[in-house]
């Protein structure tokens, strides 16, 4: 897969990134390398996209999700965020930071697996 963006769900008062990708076996993916791309070759995807992550929750009976924005971000933008949750994980494996929410973390190993 790659990387093309992301949006910025809140869920709970917390941002729940989703992050946008393309697989490499979708048959325009040599074009799409950027969310303009993607909505340059499949129109109305973003759209879509945004109104799925506003409304999934409701057909269990939830209200509507609100996300940060209405506009992705862009590739470069969506790495870093991968970036820092990938370090933040070692963080949390390593025990450099609290494991407040009780993951589960026996037998987790992180270093290395980037």
């Amino acid at each position: 897969m790659r990387v093309l963006g992301s949006l910025e769900l809140i869920d709970e008062g917390e941002t729940d990134h989703k992050v946008i990708c393309i697989a490499l076996t979708d048959p325009d993916q040599a074009r799409i390398r950027s969310m303009y791309d993607l909505e340059r070759i499949k129109p109305g995807t973003v759209d879509r996209l945004v109104h799925w992550l506003k409304y999934y929750k409701t057909s269990d009976g939830k209200g509507a999700n609100r996300l940060a924005s209405e506009t992705p971000t862009t590739q470069h933008e969506a790495m870093q965020i991968i970036q820092e949750t990938h370090k933040r994980w070692n963080m949390l494996c390593d025990g450099e930071t609290p494991n407040s929410y009780g993951f589960w973390l026996e037998g987790v190993e992180c270093q290395g697996q980037e």
